[in-house]
């Protein structure tokens, strides 16, 4: 759908500091080194050209606009599509991925590895790659049986059949020290060949979420098939580096940097015999015509400066994330670099992980309290907290532990709109309030100078979040114990202080909306404090809940069915502060949800009666508030389109720009050359 947004005139300032995508940290290291293991002759690379020679090969007409020229590791640019990858690795030439150390972003399971089912983000569905379709199961599921596609063969030239997915099952089983394995063998009894395309499964009870666990849904999966007559003949599968890796995937290594700096990858010669060639032809009607990249070329970067300059200097094509500052001076200096969108808000807002800020329950009175919690969110103003995120790009995401993508919006949050507009809180002094407020996708639009339909802004902004009402959170405050003492709020005779806190130097969106409810709970009488943490600091408190209220992302899942991403708020898997347990960090005891999390374990997930379980589940966040979600997870994903071009977008959305993501090699096909 084509949006008509009238783009408003915004600042440009360059933010020199390296901000990374999902989870990671800033790479180190320089990006002149070259010392992979063959012939990495460079050459300067320059700017688009108009200039002569034969006919691309990769599909299109007329002359590639990068013709005659030559990337640093020694491959035709017109050739070669450049992406970022976030983070260096520490494990150069290491390609098992059950080698503890293995970096597995850096192209290795969006390139060559093979998983029984994908993830089709878009459509918010899974997808048979190795396995033929979805499995059927018995009536109780405790088998189910899988059939594999055939004629997807490994780059040796080995057909892909039960042997290798058997294997690999029993291979993570029998090796305590794969990661998966403990888990992998308190479900998984035992895994049989029926035939060359058949595989069954038998399961330690019922397990009805098995394509969940054993494919994709999000960024990838533990469960990658090896081929069974290479990795077999290893003495020990988890200490072989597999440094020339044979793959189901679409390309194998062409080279790698010894300093862990980039690894180029190369379009294997019968691409069509591969995951990508047979997949796509069956799940997405690609055609032979279609030929992806020849080579891809996955590299890091020294800092932010360095990769922006490279960007504005047409020597990458991808990245993977970047500010809304750093964005504005990108596009500003090369019009060629685009985002999701055109014009403002440019960001995608499907990322899975909603931001906003966690109460950690396990502390007892009053982040325990429901009053409290949703006294703090009234005190909140959605509309500034947006706009001191990324200046109102995203879209607003309302419901507690629920992310908001597109997907889940048009399937969760809108047909909730009645019940969410009806629901009342009790102020505590005789009177109700409905706290709901739909108009803020229009309110940011009116204020940012854009216009679009109701739909086109509901897409962009959200359906609707929580009215900013000191009136009523003061109401709510005072019913949980609170007194408001000469413009201080008082809490069992005594300034009420807590800490704030948010991870350090990564998910800026998360830092920035904390920074700006840290600012709103001053004004509003609070005397908090706001702290950055290490990520080693940050990971082992919230597991353990050490930490006060903080700006830790539970939402999770974008399937329909998202049980898998919140059967840890059963109240049985909380653990005392101070200890990690295998349940949710924030300690949220709701008698109900363990209810309905025990009802779902072994119900259809395609059910109607799970769907309406999932939409009581959401009912009771809302009810306790149990954590205030903000935003979506936004995205300013940066493509330039100087030398290739058809990356997914707002106007084209086959898929989401999730380039760390194992689902990047089904988008190759759609990027093309430009051609001169």
């Amino acid at each position: 759908m084509r949006r008509k947004l009238i783009a408003m005139v915004m600042a440009l300032s360059l933010v020199a500091v390296a901000i990374t995508g999902c989870g990671g940290s800033g790479s180190s290291g320089s990006t002149d080194s070259s010392s992979g293991s063959g012939d990495n002759s460079t050459a300067s690379e320059a700017p688009a050209s108009n200039e002569g020679g034969e006919e691309n090969a990769t599909g299109g007409g007329g002359t590639a606009a990068a013709e005659g020229l030559t990337t640093e590791v020694g491959t035709p640019r017109a050739e070669t599509l450049i992406v970022e990858c976030q983070n260096s690795t520490d494990t150069p030439g290491q390609f098992n991925s059950y080698m503890s150390g293995t970096a597995m972003g850096f192209g290795i399971h969006q390139m060559m590895s093979a998983h029984l089912w994908e993830m089709q983000t878009a459509k918010g569905e899974q997808y048979g790659e190795l396995a033929d379709g979805l499995p059927e199961s018995n009536a109780d599921f405790t088998e189910w049986t899988v059939k594999l596609r055939q004629g997807i063969k490994w780059s040796d030239g080995e057909e892909v059949t039960a042997d290798d997915v058997v294997f690999t099952f029993n291979m993570i089983k029998e090796n305590d020290t794969i990661g998966c394995s403990a888990t992998t063998n308190l479900y998984i009894d035992k895994v049989e060949k029926v035939d060359d395309y058949t595989v069954k499964f038998t399961m330690t009870e019922p397990f009805p979420r098995f394509t969940q666990r054993y494919g994709i849904t999000v960024w990838g999966t533990d469960y990658r098939i090896v081929p069974e007559h290479i990795y077999s003949q290893q003495a020990d599968v988890t200490t072989f580096k597999d440094e020339a890796p044979v793959v189901a995937g679409p390309y194998t290594v062409k080279d790698y940097d010894t300093l862990g700096m980039w690894v180029l990858y190369e379009l294997r010669e019968d691409w069509q015999d591969s995951t990508l060639g047979v997949v796509g032809a069956a799940e997405f009607g690609y055609t032979a015509s279609q030929v992806p990249p020849k080579y891809v070329w996955f590299r890091t970067f020294a800092d932010s400066t360095t990769k922006q300059m490279a960007m504005i200097n047409n020597e990458i094509d991808i990245l993977c994330e970047v500010t809304l500052e750093e964005f504005q001076t990108l596009s500003s200096a090369n019009d060629k670099i685009k985002c999701w969108y055109d014009e403002f808000p440019y960001a995608n807002p499907d990322d899975p992980g909603a931001k906003g800020i966690v109460f950690s329950h396990g502390k007892g009175a009053p982040y325990d309290n429901a009053d409290f919690r949703w006294g703090i969110c009234l005190a909140l103003d959605i509309d500034q907290i947006s706009m001191n995120t990324f200046s109102g790009a995203g879209r607003a995401a309302p419901i507690p532990l629920l992310n908001n993508t597109q997907f889940l919006q048009d399937t969760y949050t809108i047909p909730m709109q009645e019940w969410l507009e009806n629901f009342e809180l009790d102020l505590g002094d005789g009177t109700t309030f409905k706290p709901y407020d739909t108009g803020y996708a229009k309110r940011m639009a009116e204020s940012l100078g854009i216009q679009g339909t109701d739909e086109e802004l509901i897409t962009m902004f959200g359906a609707g979040w929580w009215k900013h009402d000191e009136e009523a959170a003061t109401k709510l405050l005072e019913k949980a114990g609170f007194e408001k003492v000469d413009g201080v709020w008082n809490y069992e005779g005594k300034p009420f202080t807590f800490e704030l806190s948010y991870l350090a130097d990564a998910e800026f969106q998360e830092a920035r909306g904390v920074q700006a409810v840290y600012n709103q709970l001053q004004a509003f009488g609070f005397q908090c404090t706001i702290a950055s943490k290490s990520s080693a600091t940050w990971d082992v408190d919230g597991g353990q809940g050490n930490f006060d209220i903080a700006g830790y992302w539970p939402s999770g899942g974008i399937l329909k069915d998202f049980y898998s991403a919140i059967s840890g708020f059963d109240a049985g898997l909380i653990k005392p502060i101070g200890e990690t347990g295998s349940g949710q960090g924030m300690r949220w005891n709701n008698a109900r949800v363990t209810e309905i999390l025990h009802e779902l374990a072994n119900m259809d997930p395609n059910s109607d009666e799970a769907y309406a379980l999932h939409t009581e589940f959401l009912q009771e966040c809302v009810k306790d508030m149990c954590e205030i979600n903000f935003l979506s997870g936004t995205k300013f994903v940066p493509t330039n389109s100087t030398y290739w071009e058809g990356y997914p977008n707002a106007e084209n959305p086959y898929d989401g720009p999730w380039w760390w993501w194992s689902c990047f090699k089904y988008m190759l096909p759609n990027i093309t050359p430009v051609q001169g």
